[in-house]
């Protein structure tokens, strides 16, 4: 979106997108959007940050809040106006596999950039440690055919109230899979972010472990994406899943849906909890 100048220390920064890099990052933003599903480890850090909601919002509430650099979104498409308020950022946000690159064009504005390495150094530490759990030796490559982990096919699945979505190679979670040497089934790799899929093809779900929540920005989409799974788990066809018959369906909470670096050690947690230590 062309260039800005940002000031070397911002003491008023808004962020549109998720608010969570900056914590991480160790700056509390004066206001900031933040996605569902990181209650339960971000609470004590979050306190005294004015909590913007998530979609449209309005420029009148952002002048009021006097940032002084502003972190939009990629969806965000009054950039222009925002940058008339304040300095703005506008990460090239492709896909949901650019959240390395976003992180460090944050971190890049907010003069957070060793920081930055240093959590990337720690997030690629843990996977090494996860795979070094999961029996990979060190000196495996991970495309060998010695490497058990890439033979594990993991399913990522999303349950909305009207049908279900599947998580593919280039979305967040599917990058931070692909990093941990983890695989999708055979007949998702032809596709990429994500994907809606039909009753009809549930049977393509079949794989070794699935990772699984459900869709709610509001408490009533969320009742009725929860209904929706209680159907879903009560279907013939879904009921036939290998995955589902060795019990390997794992409810996770929402950020798996993410796009920050705490939404990525979640995920690791994850890993860890349901696959490393049913080893």
């Amino acid at each position: 979106m062309g260039e800005t100048c940002v000031p070397y220390h911002p003491e008023r920064v808004v962020s549109l997108g998720d608010a969570a890099n900056t914590v991480a990052l160790g700056i509390k933003p004066v206001a900031g959007v933040f996605r569902t599903g990181f209650e339960s480890f971000l609470r004590e850090h979050i306190a005294g940050i004015e909590q913007l909601p998530g979609g449209d919002l309005s420029l009148e509430t952002i002048v009021a809040l006097n940032p002084d650099l502003i972190l939009a979104t990629y969806r965000e498409v009054v950039y222009n106006q925002l940058a008339q308020i304040a300095p703005s950022v506008l990460p090239n946000w492709e896909k949901g596999s650019d959240w390395k690159k976003v992180f460090f064009k944050e971190a890049e504005a907010l003069g957070r950039v060793d920081q930055a390495r240093q959590l990337i150094a720690d997030y690629e530490n843990r996977l090494v440690q996860f795979k070094a759990e999961m029996g990979l030796d060190e000196t495996s490559s991970t495309d060998s055919t010695e490497n058990h982990l890439n033979q594990i096919k993991v399913l990522v699945v999303r349950v909305y109230p009207d049908g279900i979505q599947v998580y593919l190679k280039d979305s967040f979670c599917g990058s931070i899979l692909a990093d941990a040497g983890l695989s999708h089934p055979p007949s998702q790799n032809e596709f990429a972010g994500q994907q809606r899929l039909s009753k009809e093809l549930i049977p393509d779900l079949d794989g070794d472990v699935m990772f699984l929540w459900t869709y709610g920005h509001n408490p009533e989409i969320s009742q009725q994406a929860n209904i929706t799974l209680d159907k879903l788990k009560a279907d013939p066809l879904w009921l036939q899943l290998k995955v589902v018959q060795q019990g390997k369906v794992y409810e996770v909470p929402s950020y798996w849906f993410g796009d920050s670096i705490l939404a990525a050690n979640a995920v690791i947690d994850d890993l860890f909890k349901y696959l490393a230590e049913n080893q």
